[in-house]
């Protein structure tokens, strides 16, 4: 996954030092999931951040489905990003 430098949303996050929403990645996660083709997802039960994404910075998410729920993490180069724990529909 990518976020081009040309992407709106940069023009008002942080313009001098642009950054990728928190909000937009847990968005972008929750729509692979979806794809990815997971139960009925009712809320996140946890999301941890642990490095900024920055523009034109690549990050690879991997997708683990378990009983009750999904957890995904999120990577770069530079290490990982983020951990987000989805619920599942019980």
């Amino acid at each position: 996954m990518l976020f081009d430098r040309d992407c709106t949303f940069f023009d008002g996050h942080f313009p001098a030092h642009p950054v990728v929403p928190g909000v937009l990645l847990l968005d972008t996660i929750y729509d692979n999931v979806v794809k990815f083709g997971t139960s009925v997802i009712t809320r996140i039960d946890n999301a941890r951040f642990y490095k900024t994404v920055l523009p034109n910075e690549t990050v690879i998410v991997n997708i683990r489905e378990l009983t009750d729920k999904v957890v995904c993490t999120v990577n770069s180069e530079a290490g990982k990003v983020l951990k987000v724990t989805y619920r599942k529909a019980q």
